[in-house]
């Protein structure tokens, strides 16, 4: 049997600052949304390249664990009072799976399909784990939202169907896979309530101390020798700093501000942007498909996005927080 909307407290997932917090809660998610745009970018242009999974990974994980470990050294007391479970689901959630997946992914997909299943999809998943673990009911809003999103979907993989590209499809599969993964990290973040850049050096750290054997014992293949040294430096900037470091930080501290629906409604901009840079630099062109699915989703999104986190829709809390501090001040 479901439980009333008011029949318990709201889970800590689901607060939202208000004023000024807000307000840069939205600025940091819209940092991400082109920190994750030019990521998927790098990636899909890496496998053109002699580089090899191992070495973007490394270079997403490594470099970070190294910087990020005095914020961990910091944070230790909090970090061992959080629940396991939760420090589980973060190194899984955004950690080696989640890599992997997207990285074969994109190999064998455009990027426009990444920024639309992995953030798109990104609601279904967080419903999901809400309905299972916290025994959330769902809302018509948030119903009719989620029904845009797989309509979008399912728009986007249809000529990939029909014209039985099967290497395309698995493909989008495993960046649905990826999906589904970030929503378990995002969750997990925001119930662990860690302080962003040492749960990022939680998730860099466990993941190195992973990624590290195979490299050193040759498990893994490295192509990094038969690479240019603009082509790995340009990687090291975007994976280390770029996804590593920053998007952690303005992810992180952007769900900890906004919740997880309202960061994923500011996240599904990742496919315009994706979609857009990848015309020139990649050479790759949208088709009428994955427009239809783009809007489809991106409706989707916001849609879902709305329950119980706004007594409005979002463009309504903005306002409506930048009104409370003009007036304070």
């Amino acid at each position: 049997m479901q439980l009333s909307s008011n029949s318990s407290p709201t889970p800590n997932y689901r607060h939202v600052a208000q004023g000024f917090q807000f307000q840069l809660g939205i600025i940091a998610a819209l940092f991400v949304v082109f920190i994750w745009s030019a990521w998927l970018i790098a990636v899909r242009y890496s496998s053109s390249s002699a580089l090899q999974i191992l070495d973007l990974a490394l270079m997403r994980y490594a470099i970070p664990a190294f910087i990020l470990f005095p914020f961990v050294w910091k944070a230790r007391q909090q970090i061992k009072q959080t629940s396991k479970s939760y420090l589980v689901g973060i190194t899984l959630g955004a950690g080696i799976p989640f890599f992997y997946l997207t990285a074969t992914g994109l190999k064998l997909a455009p990027v426009v399909h990444a920024g639309l299943l992995i953030p798109g999809t990104f609601p279904v998943f967080v419903t999901l784990i809400a309905m299972v673990f916290f025994k959330e009911p769902i809302n018509p809003k948030r119903l009719t939202g989620l029904a845009m999103i797989l309509l979008g979907v399912l728009i986007l993989l249809l000529p990939t169907l029909l014209n039985q590209q099967m290497s395309v499809l698995k493909g989008d599969l495993m960046l649905i896979g990826a999906s589904a993964c970030w929503a378990v990290y995002t969750v997990s973040m925001r119930l662990a309530g860690l302080p962003p850049l040492a749960a990022t050096g939680v998730l860099c750290i466990c993941s190195s101390l992973v990624l590290i054997p195979f490299s050193m014992f040759g498990i893994l293949e490295s192509g990094i020798a038969q690479v240019s040294s603009s082509e790995w430096m340009m990687q090291l900037v975007i994976q280390a700093i770029g996804a590593g470091l920053l998007a952690g930080f303005f992810y992180g501290f952007a769900i900890n501000r906004l919740g997880a629906e309202n960061t994923s409604a500011i996240g599904s901009l990742t496919p315009v942007v994706a979609g857009i840079a990848a015309i020139p630099i990649l050479g790759e062109a949208l088709s009428l498909a994955a427009l239809i699915g783009m809007l489809s989703i991106f409706l989707g999104v916001m849609k879902a996005s709305g329950l119980k986190l706004t007594k409005g829709d979002l463009v309504s809390k903005v306002r409506k927080s930048f009104s409370r501090d003009s007036l304070s001040s």
